[in-house]
């Protein structure tokens, strides 16, 4: 039976929620059609597999999913109707069946102590790099371990006498310990190395490593598999799987060690690398056929409806954990009714502005009658005045030779595309105060394909429903109200920078910057870049400075802009999409701000806006 809150939006990261029912309960299952769609294409076991994702986007609420805890509450609770759609998908990509559990989910999470082996100066590179692959070992082992006992409902580490480790130790990985043997001097063993070094990092004295048994590779995840464990005489589940979490925690050298290692193998086992984005460093990973990766945001960027429906399921789960019984509900549509004296100024307005800009011809009149003939709302008038005086603007921009004719309707239609509609719809809301972002469809576009962030920008919209509740009132959250708050919580956002950030000074100059050339570029009258700009790609290739594209990132001359896009990165202020804008099949990287700092300097939420700068002209903005 579940605890229920008042407001489960509060409730952030999967290790915070700590019952596997909890966490399976809010889970949404939506994320596994793509493990579906790499098992038919027989991609998704056996084989490396790296989720990268910024921080809160699920990379680790994913990896817990397959953990034995999560696999037995899963099992034991499948004909539940709040688990039946997950039990289905883990169901079809062969991590449960109907009376069994396939698959042993060993999950190791890296820590920065690992970098005290690399910063470890009293023991010469080579040493180092043994070290490393026996403390990570050691852990593998004991997380098997660990795991092997946890599915069979055991108690560890008292139970470990009744594991059996029958590996015939051909490749004589094992020196010190005869195998094979039981868990428990399985376990011993590894723990013993485990303690060695680091009572070697602790040590004030001269380092002695003969004591420590080194190993030249990552050896256990060849030596753990299914024929060579049992327990009390039962075997194991005939897949493992080895989750080794927060990659990005190992210095960079251990890192790039690891992943040449482990593709260079290539052993027929499941492993898969978990790391958050946080450098620009970790967005190369050496090409090639014999792994395969799902960064979560990139997903969802190619899956908006997919998104949105995730959140949708997201926010349904949530809200019915809620002891208030209150839905989750955002009103889609203006109160056109409350905001009819804005409205009526806006329509006087841009119908002055047209009338004088078209003054001296007629090539604009058709499309003025149209618009004084519109027969819609209050609302749709004004939009489509908005629309007409951006396509007259750009008509007059080209500066065409006036050849005393109209233009037809028929010619307004053509020009009229959604991009510019949208564009029309955030410059009328901005000169005239309108609410602009309201909406799932909004807030699945602030939350920037990140479900954390969702649920940060969800839980104050929640507390509101909740008081219009208490009040007796309609509580779903009208526009102006959601604009309101999301705002607000945009702003508080941005002040909390300066106390988030390392070099906060230089990031939060350079998005200034960036953020007023967004908006300067947006809002021309124009509207050349519709629905606006949020982004920018670095155009290298036009700086005498540098060699190639890539050059700037290890240049120090652009040391202060490597910091900047580095922790933008790292802090999820920034995010990369690859597009193939431009000439004929060559691809770019665009940076793209976070949507929540798109709300702060009202900015639109859509792609595909950006422009290219140098890096000289980048490095300037975190100057002044």
């Amino acid at each position: 039976m579940s605890i229920k809150i008042r407001n489960p939006f509060l409730l952030r990261a999967s290790e915070r929620i700590e019952s596997d029912a909890g966490f399976l309960r809010l889970f949404s299952p939506i994320v596994l059609d793509y493990f579906i769609e790499s098992l038919q294409s027989g991609k998704l076991w056996d084989s490396i597999f790296f989720i990268r994702s910024s921080p809160g986007a699920g990379k680790t609420s994913l990896l817990r999913l397959f953990e034995p805890g999560s696999l037995l509450t899963l099992q034991n609770r499948k004909s539940s109707d709040e688990f039946k759609e997950l039990y289905k998908k883990m169901e079809k990509i062969g991590a449960v069946s109907r009376d069994n559990i396939d698959i042993l989910g060993i999950n190791i999470t890296f820590t920065r102590n690992y970098e005290l082996l690399e910063n470890f100066s009293a023991i010469e590179a080579g040493n180092r790099s043994r070290l490393f692959y026996s403390l990570l070992n050691s852990r593998i082992i004991t997380a098997t371990l660990r795991s092997v006992l946890e599915l069979r409902r055991l108690r560890f580490p008292e139970d470990l006498p009744r594991i059996r480790f029958d590996y015939p130790n051909d490749q004589l990985y094992f020196k010190k310990i005869q195998v094979p043997c039981d868990g428990q001097v399985l376990y011993e063993w590894a723990a013993g190395i485990e303690r060695s070094i680091y009572e070697l990092l602790d040590s004030f004295l001269p380092p002695s490593q003969t004591s420590i048994e080194g190993h030249n590779e990552l050896f256990s995840i060849d030596v753990l598999r299914p024929e060579y464990l049992t327990v009390d005489g039962f075997p194991v589940p005939k897949r493992m799987l080895f989750m080794l979490d927060d990659l990005h925690k190992l210095s960079e050298g251990q890192r790039e060690v690891l992943i040449a290692h482990l593709l260079e193998k290539r052993s027929n086992v499941s492993i898969w690398l978990s790391e958050r984005l946080e450098a620009l460093n970790n967005l190369r990973t050496p090409v090639g056929r014999d792994y395969l990766e799902l960064h979560l945001e990139n997903y969802w960027k190619d899956h908006e409806g997919k998104f949105e429906k995730l959140l949708n399921n997201i926010a349904a789960k949530r809200s019915a954990e809620s002891k208030e019984d209150v839905d989750f509900v955002l009103d889609p549509s203006l109160a056109e009714y409350d905001l009819s004296s804005s409205l009526e100024k806006a329509k006087t307005e841009i119908f002055e502005r047209i009338w004088a800009i078209t003054a001296q011809t007629v090539k604009f009149d058709l499309w003025k009658d149209h618009l004084m003939n519109s027969d819609g709302t209050l609302l749709e008038q004004c939009q489509l005045a908005k629309t007409i005086e951006i396509l007259i603007n750009r008509n007059l921009n080209k500066g065409e030779l006036d050849l005393n004719y109209a233009l037809s309707v028929d010619e307004l239609r053509e020009k009229t595309d959604e991009k510019t509609v949208t564009a029309a719809r955030l410059f009328l809301c901005k000169q005239y105060s309108l609410p602009y972002y309201f909406g799932m469809p909004m807030l699945a576009k602030i939350a920037t394909n990140n479900v954390e962030q969702f649920l940060s920008l969800s839980a104050p919209l929640y507390e509101r429903m909740l008081s219009l509740n208490l009040n007796q009132s309609n509580a779903a959250l009208a526009a102006k109200d959601q604009d309101r708050e999301l705002r607000k919580m945009a702003n508080e956002k941005w002040k909390e920078l300066t106390k988030l950030l390392p070099d906060n000074h230089l990031v939060i100059r350079f998005l200034e910057n960036l953020c007023a050339f967004c908006n300067s570029e947006t809002y021309r009258p124009t509207a050349p870049y519709a629905p606006g700009v949020t982004g920018f790609h670095i155009d290298a290739t036009r700086t005498i400075r540098l060699l190639n594209e890539d050059d700037w990132i290890s240049n120090e001359i652009f040391e202060n802009l490597q910091v900047v896009i580095n922790t933008c990165l790292a802090y999820n202020l920034l995010h990369i999409k690859e597009t193939m804008q431009g000439k004929k099949g060559e691809k770019k990287s665009v940076y793209y701000l976070n949507r929540w700092i798109c709300v702060r300097f009202d900015l639109p939420l859509s792609y595909g806006g950006w422009r290219s700068r140098k890096p000289d002209e980048l490095l300037r903005w975190t100057r002044k």
